[in-house]
């Protein structure tokens, strides 16, 4: 009876799935396996499944998106779930909720990225770029600044003005709640994309160009 029990609260309580994203492929894939609850000691083998969206498919077909051609070892977590504790998202779920978009039953990034052709390279090397960095809270305003109705000049623009930004306004937060640590990395890697910003400049102590 006891071994009955242990049975199942491992096969309920035990279960672990979750969904990872590689940001140099773009590829996703789901994972589950068991374990001993409370301990979260592993007792099965991963067992991984592919479950890359179409539009990612697309991406990496038309190179939009520059993938290494050996496989890669990075994955970022998308979500995690444990027994009944319920399903914990992460940053990257941002990325992959826009990767899955519908629409009248087509992939809507993709569709997309079709009709504008002179649009898709810059956007979806800045998308990659922010993943690499895991920087994927700063994605959603570009995403709707992408939609508008507008020259591929006027949408570089809005872009990197919000992006410069939203680097700026999250440096400040960081240095106000006294991690300086990654507000320094943060305002390093913002300060290679935009190297004449103003006000990135400012926060580096740096003088503004004329």
């Amino acid at each position: 009876m006891v071994s009955l029990f242990l049975f199942l609260f491992v096969r309920v309580q035990g279960s672990v799935t979750g969904r990872e994203f590689s940001p140099d492929t773009f590829s996703v894939r789901e994972f589950h396996f068991y374990e001993i609850p409370l301990l979260n000691l592993q007792i099965t083998p991963i067992k991984r499944t592919s479950v890359t969206p179409n539009t990612a498919t697309y991406l990496r077909q038309k190179s939009l998106i520059q993938a290494p051609k050996k496989p890669t070892d990075t994955w970022h977590l998308v979500y995690l779930s444990r027994g009944f504790t319920g399903r914990t998202p992460a940053d990257s779920e941002l990325l992959l909720l826009q990767l899955n978009l519908d629409h009248n039953g087509n992939a809507y990034w993709r569709q997309w990225s079709i009709d504008h052709p002179q649009h898709a390279p810059f956007f979806w090397s800045v998308i990659q770029r922010l993943a690499k960095r895991e920087m994927y809270l700063l994605m959603p305003p570009l995403f709707e600044l992408a939609q508008l109705e507008q020259s591929t000049e006027a949408m570089t623009e809005k872009i990197n003005q919000s992006l410069s930004s939203q680097y700026v306004d999250l440096i400040k937060d960081m240095r106000a709640a006294d991690r300086t640590v990654l507000a320094d990395g943060l305002l390093k890697e913002a300060l290679k994309d935009f190297p004449n910003d103003a006000d990135l400049r400012k926060l580096a102590g740096s003088p503004e160009t004329p």
